[in-house]
């Protein structure tokens, strides 16, 4: 009889801790992110464990990443859920967007104002950037969007082969930069002055519109450029000579273009400073800002359009996601993007040194922080579908697969 009730009371006590382990599971806020981390590359597996990491120190939250490889691809799967009502928890475009989800979500009341959680909360307010909120707050001080890292741009540049072809400063205004090209395109033939894809094309001819008129950056960030300005055609003019020296490769993505830099088959990789992670650490490489007219030089720096939170009107599930927010922007997790996947963090608080960033980014970093004129980086002025449009025809214009007046014909956003 007592050994009956024992096991009677060891019973009862199982079914509590079951049935206490099945309400802790059912009370776990679930959370849906789409992001563009999604390859096999080591930032992009350093970044998902990240985010794995933070239900450890969230139990109570679990998070369910929809991994996609590329940034237009979340762009394109959170556009097909919202067309159908569905609005994900939070989403992680990487730039991309700003002129379609970003637009849309925030046009439909879909994109959750963060400002009210940062104003009420010192610790997460001390560690968002005074640029994102200079870049993204609107007129009535809401903000929907906010990333863990900053772009910044310029180009690497392999310095021996700069050596070996006799330039000994880094080239400071256009003609210097093509003049360079001639140089590096004399010195051997297995041995290009720079690979250029589409996205390549983008950042040269933004800079390039910059040095003639900022007015048409302007002009790019509300698709009303004129492919018949003096800017414009001074700036193809330019692309076009550039072209002659470099290898132009339409198909290419920046792996491809990073493969060519690495094993020595081109001296100048157009990148920003967080490729510095893949480049191979034998090469002794530099950065500089893009060629400028009065020869300071021009960088790109941004904070892009990055986390969006879906106003669902759960509030659990939007609490829940503003925790995931402040997790990605502490000190902590800021200092271990830094260290492990190269990338600039937001955080004010986390300086760029040589001990943590190491000697190459740091000087890269510098590097930009001294550009004579600093612009907003293409993400964050071009749409992405002009952005796609531009880089495709201007491939074939200057590959001489289509005639200038149907490059021009093409770009009917313009």
């Amino acid at each position: 009889m007592k050994k009956t009730r024992i096991r009677i009371i060891l019973l009862f006590c199982l079914c509590c801790m079951i049935g206490s382990c099945s309400n802790r599971k059912e009370e776990a806020v679930e959370l849906t992110m789409i992001h563009g981390w999604g390859s096999s590359e080591d930032d992009h597996v350093i970044m998902r464990q990240i985010y794995k990491d933070f239900e450890k120190e969230h139990p109570d939250i679990h998070l369910n990443l929809v991994s996609m490889p590329y940034s237009s691809d979340v762009v394109n799967k959170v556009g097909d859920l919202l067309t159908i009502g569905e609005i994900p928890d939070i989403v992680f475009t990487g730039g991309d967007g700003r002129a379609s989800i970003y637009k849309f979500m925030v046009q439909k009341g879909y994109a959750l104002d963060l400002m009210p959680y940062i104003e009420e909360d010192k610790e997460f307010s001390k560690n968002v950037s005074p640029l994102i909120l200079e870049s993204w707050s609107t007129n009535k001080g809401e903000l929907y969007t906010v990333s863990d890292v900053i772009l910044m741009g310029g180009y690497w540049y392999n310095e021996n082969i700069f050596e070996e072809a006799g330039i000994a400063e880094v080239p400071k205004t256009w003609e210097e930069w093509i003049e360079a090209c001639k140089k590096i395109k004399q010195l051997k033939d297995n041995i290009s002055p720079v690979v250029l894809d589409g996205n390549h094309m983008v950042y040269l001819m933004t800079s390039m519109l910059a040095d003639e008129n900022l007015k048409e950056l302007e002009n790019i960030k509300g698709s009303k450029i004129n492919v018949n300005t003096v800017a414009f055609n001074n700036a193809l003019e330019q692309l076009r000579e550039i072209s002659q020296y470099a290898v132009l490769a339409g198909n290419y993505n920046y792996r491809d273009t990073l493969a060519s830099f690495n094993n020595g088959e081109s001296a100048i990789y157009i990148n920003g400073v967080w490729a510095n992670a893949m480049i191979d650490e034998s090469i002794p490489v530099s950065y500089a800002p893009f060629p400028s007219e009065d020869g300071k030089g021009i960088g790109t720096m941004s904070a892009c359009v990055g986390y969006i939170l879906g106003n669902t009107g759960d509030e659990k599930r939007m609490e829940a996601s503003v925790e995931f927010l402040k997790y990605m922007l502490s000190e902590e997790i800021a200092t271990k993007i830094l260290e492990q996947t190269g990338q600039i963090p937001s955080n004010p608080n986390v300086e760029i040194t040589e001990q943590n960033g190491g000697i190459r980014m740091n000087q890269a970093v510098e590097c930009i922080k001294n550009a004579g004129l600093i612009i907003e980086t293409p993400e964050n002025l071009w749409d992405l579908n002009e952005k796609e449009e531009f880089a495709e025809n201007v491939i074939l214009f200057l590959q001489n697969r289509i005639t200038e007046k149907e490059f021009r014909k093409r770009l009917s956003w313009m």
